[in-house]
């Protein structure tokens, strides 16, 4: 039996794509999914195409720095919107979407000038009962978010959360990364 020229065409492409990672540098995603800022900010600057191939709908955990931090009350009930860069490097930048039931029973505040997000418990009166920082400007910190999409220079991850510090220092051990 033959193959018709189309079918032949189809599977090249096929085979093409499936190695556009590779082809273009980007090192393959670890089977925990734990990728530094500046992996992920490297992949898409160098082929956006290819990184969107690697990460697409992947469950990844990305360690940086905290860039902005900033709460949508809009229609989606986003409360808080975490923005890590690079120091050096505007865009593209990873947008940790929190999904609202992450948040603890009180919800959570962010300073006016988007640096710190803090986090309040509530009794069933909705009397406060604790406030937590949450979230600081310039620290590094681990968010664990399934790729969504890249927009507008952001790297989107949604139903984010925020790793524990014994988890983090784990994560930082087994790839070796100093933890600071």
């Amino acid at each position: 039996m033959t193959m018709k020229p189309i079918t032949l065409a189809l599977v090249s492409i096929f085979c093409l794509c499936a190695n556009l990672p590779a082809q273009t540098g980007l090192a393959p995603l670890p089977p925990d999914g734990f990728v530094t800022l500046e992996t992920i900010v490297g992949d898409f600057s160098k082929s956006v195409t290819a990184a969107l191939q690697k990460y697409n709908g992947m469950r990844i955990c990305v360690y940086g720095r905290v860039g902005k931090i900033t709460q949508d009350g809009g229609e989606e009930g986003v409360p808080l919107a975490v923005f890590m860069q690079l120091p050096t490097v505007q865009t593209p930048d990873v947008k940790a979407v929190f999904d609202p039931d992450y948040i603890a029973s009180g919800g959570v505040l962010v300073a006016n000038n988007e640096t710190k997000a803090t986090v309040s418990t509530t009794n069933w009166n909705g009397d406060v009962l604790q406030k937590n920082s949450f979230i600081v400007q310039g620290e590094n910190i681990a968010v664990r978010g399934t790729f969504d999409n890249f927009i507008a220079g952001d790297i989107v991850l949604k139903n984010s959360f925020k790793l524990g510090p014994e988890e983090l220092a784990k994560k930082l051990a087994e790839h070796g990364i100093a933890n600071d």
